[in-house]
């Protein structure tokens, strides 16, 4: 019976395409691991893998959910299956989720992390971010919140040597790593199978306390051409409400923000970052190589820009919007819009890389044109690659996938590893942060302003459903 019921989840949850593909990438990273012989990780790879593996695990707490599609809780759930059959089925569709996304971050650098344990370290990482994700539902926002935060802190303590971290694998103590991530995953897997049994109450109590916070200071659009009425909607509170999609790996969160508090904490982690960097190299630092600090933070608000750029459609009303403006306007003004929001983040980390080139940092000065350039001219691009593939609308906040993973859902990732590249190599090198970010913008400029492209888009959300 195991075996059916993993064959059916399996079957409705992944299109053949997708699964052909990660069988493809699977075989790639043994492959190329096997076949290439070790050449020792650069200390730079080594900043960049701590500061992913950090970001990913708290977002897999902070924001994680369990896999559970509405032809789950209508037919699925209701029949008389054991429920460890179901768990199992559930927890291993799961991890074939959050296995791609780790194959795609780290396959192009297997060469660099060749070893005996890289297969040990790759799959105790996808069994840590699956169970964090399963076990997110039965935790308080408050309590995800924290524990995130602390599993960052002590992941990213890694650059300070500190061995039995989750991220020591891949920064040099590569023993004490791979058995810290081992145990990681056996306690988290432990706790997110006793979960798993619980998963109807765990989301229903999950909707509840999304639902009945309370509502204050309604927004009013009264006197406001439409124009006017996007701009003030994005621009007095921040959504994080949409489709966070990473590798094919979707969650849905709702939730709205006033600017204000963005901006506050924004400065607040910008000045801890700046504090961070004075306090470890000196006043002033003479150099133009990047810092591990700043390689980590440009990362960090890239992959911020794309999980933001993921909810600009696809809690759009289609019919609604367009109803009082031409398909190019709406877009040109919502995409302007969400670009001077997300400044809100950005803007206090570009101030911070300025003081510090001002202090003789001469690689802040790179950082601070991939925060202030390049970051959010992915974005532009993000919003309308996505806007293109035509991604699954939401249309309301039952935590609930409604569509299966497909490679056209993964495609909405492209650009992301184009901007990571830049990100990481442009933190400290001034021409491939101008080239990169200028190359960045003519593209997404292009396409923002085109008509055409516009009203091809229109088409393509209708065709997908969208209403």
């Amino acid at each position: 019976m195991l075996f059916r019921v993993l064959k059916f989840v399996l079957r409705t949850r992944f299109s053949r395409p997708f699964l052909g593909f990660i069988l493809l990438m699977i075989f790639y990273s043994i492959v190329i691991s096997r076949a290439i012989p070790p050449t020792g990780i650069s200390v730079i790879i080594s900043y960049y893998i701590v500061g992913i593996v950090a970001f990913f695990l708290a977002m897999s707490l902070a924001t994680g959910g369990v896999m559970v599609m509405k032809s789950d809780r209508d037919f699925l759930f209701t029949l008389p299956l054991s429920s460890r059959d179901l768990s199992i089925a559930i927890f291993f569709s799961q991890f074939i989720a959050y296995g791609v996304t780790v194959l795609l971050l780290f396959a192009y650098l297997s060469q660099a992390f060749s070893s005996a344990l890289l297969l040990v370290d790759l799959v105790a990482l996808a069994l840590t971010l699956t169970s964090l994700g399963t076990i997110a539902p039965s935790m308080t926002t408050k309590g995800r919140v924290s524990a995130s935060v602390l599993l960052a802190l002590w992941t990213s303590s890694a650059l300070l040597k500190f061995p039995f971290t989750p991220g020591s694998a891949f920064s040099g103590s590569v023993v004490y790593g791979t058995a810290t991530l081992v145990v990681l995953a056996a306690a988290t897997v432990t706790i997110a199978f006793r979960n798993l049994p619980h998963v109807e109450l765990d989301m229903v109590k999950s909707m509840v306390r999304s639902s009945s916070s309370e509502i204050k200071a309604p927004n009013s659009y009264v006197g406001k051409s439409p124009v006017s009425a996007i701009y003030f909607m994005n621009l007095s509170n921040m959504s994080l409400a949409g489709r966070f999609n990473m590798a094919g790996t979707a969650r849905y969160v709702s939730k709205r923000v006033k600017s204000t508090w963005v901006a506050a904490i924004a400065s607040a982690g910008a000045a801890a970052y700046v504090a961070f960097i004075l306090i470890a190299y000196g006043a002033v630092h003479f150099s133009a190589a990047p810092l591990p600090a700043q390689i980590i933070a440009n990362v960090i608000l890239g992959f911020l820009a794309f999980a933001f750029s993921q909810s600009a459609i696809t809690y759009e009303r289609i019919w609604l919007s367009l109803t009082s403006l031409p398909p190019a306007t709406y877009f040109r003004n919502l995409i302007a819009a969400k670009v001077l929001s997300l400044m809100l983040i950005l803007a206090p980390f570009a101030v911070a890389d300025a003081a510090l080139a001002y202090l003789g940092y001469a690689g802040a000065l790179a950082s601070m044109v991939v925060v202030a350039v390049v970051i959010p001219g992915f974005f532009v691009l993000e919003v309308c690659w996505a806007a293109f593939t035509a991604p699954i609308q939401v249309k309301g906040d039952d935590m609930l996938m409604p569509a299966q993973f497909n490679l056209r859902q993964m495609a909405a990732a492209v650009p992301l590893v184009a901007v990571m590249g830049i990100a990481a190599s442009a933190s400290g090198v001034l021409d491939i942060a101008l080239i990169g970010g200028l190359a960045i913008w003519v593209v997404s400029a292009s396409l923002a302003v085109s008509g055409g492209f516009w009203n091809s888009v229109v088409s393509r959300l209708t065709e997908s459903g969208f209403v």
